[in-house]
């Protein structure tokens, strides 16, 4: 009898996307706090803009290549690449 792994291909999908999240959510939210302590300079604003939408980016990226994998494991693609 095989063991099924759809459950823990899902578990395995949540948990990566929400680390990645949670360490670029860190990195980001450190860096801003570094910036609001020297207090708003107006080149360094400029440059946490960037930073706010790559890590936004970084966000939005991982999460819907979560949703995407969970589809596939759900479509039962993990299991037909087995055969091969």
């Amino acid at each position: 009898m095989q063991k099924s792994t759809k459950s823990s291909g899902r578990t395995a999908a949540i948990v990566a996307a929400l680390g990645t999240t949670v360490v670029v959510l860190l990195f980001f939210g450190s860096v801003l706090w570094a910036m609001l302590e020297e207090g708003p300079i107006p080149a360094v604003v400029g440059i946490m803009i960037v930073y706010a939408v790559l890590a936004v980016a970084i966000v939005v990226g991982v999460l819907r290549a979560m949703v995407q994998r969970l589809r596939e494991i759900k479509g039962g693609e993990e299991e037909d690449a087995r055969k091969y």
